[in-house]
């Protein structure tokens, strides 16, 4: 493992962030023949990709000369990281946030074999190729400006994720109404205009405020909270029958 200061494992954060997003964004025009703001933030950054190219960085830099393990090594930091953040996202909202279920040799939807190897050619790709020329362009800023430009960067960064986590604390609360609207349906309560009310309510704030989150992560429709609004809608119209 090698050793970087704050400032420059920050700055290498943010570009290979940017750098995810492009690839994220180009990935899906050409899959889906649109444009589609994946950032998991409201900038745009993909912050799954800083994180696993810095991780990278620093523990596969003494590997960098030797291919094979530095692929190897590369699908293991990526495959990981995934992971855990699929995990960790699906343990907090009840939904996938990607998903490659009907992907061979996946493992819970969170990760595949396939994709893990397009991780470990990439990270030969980043080592070998990117982190060079992006390591010479983070040495060239000047002294001077560097301490400015991270102080920049941070508070735009630390901005956009207190707006994002706020935004993803009111997501919850709503899919923790439609659980509740679920349940209260299942007893077949009487005052069903009181339900339906609430039930649009619940409905108008995901389809405003966050529709962005539903349109990046088309799999947000899958998982625990993912079926309520269809199973809700079902059971409805079974009510009214």
């Amino acid at each position: 493992m090698i050793i970087l200061d704050l400032h420059t494992i920050f700055f290498f954060f943010i570009v290979y962030s940017f750098l995810g997003w492009c690839l994220e964004v180009i990935f899906h025009m050409y899959t889906q023949k649109k444009f589609i703001n994946r950032g998991f933030l409201y900038g745009p950054v993909c912050p799954i990709y800083g994180s696993g190219s810095v991780l990278m960085i620093l523990f596969l830099t003494p590997l960098q000369r030797n291919g094979i393990y530095l692929f190897i090594g590369s699908i293991i930091v990526a495959t990981v990281l995934e992971y855990v953040t699929g995990y960790i996202l699906e343990l907090a909202f009840d939904t996938k946030w990607w998903d490659y279920s009907k992907e061979p040799f996946n493992i819970k939807g969170y990760i595949c074999l396939r994709f893990s190897l397009a991780w470990g050619v990439a990270g030969v790709f980043l080592m070998r190729v990117l982190q060079p020329m992006i390591k010479d362009l983070i040495f060239r800023i000047p002294t001077a400006l560097e301490s400015y430009l991270y102080t920049l960067l941070l508070i735009v960064f630390v901005v956009d994720v207190t707006l994002t986590v706020h935004s993803l604390i009111e997501f919850r609360i709503i899919l923790k109404e439609l659980v509740g609207i679920r349940n209260e349906i299942n007893k077949k309560i009487k005052d069903r205009a009181l339900l339906l009310k609430q039930k649009d309510r619940a409905y108008l704030l995901l389809q405003t405020k966050h529709f962005r989150f539903l349109r990046k992560y088309p799999s947000l429709a899958k998982g625990k909270a993912g079926h309520l609004i269809n199973d809700i809608k079902k059971k409805i119209e079974k009510i009214n029958q």
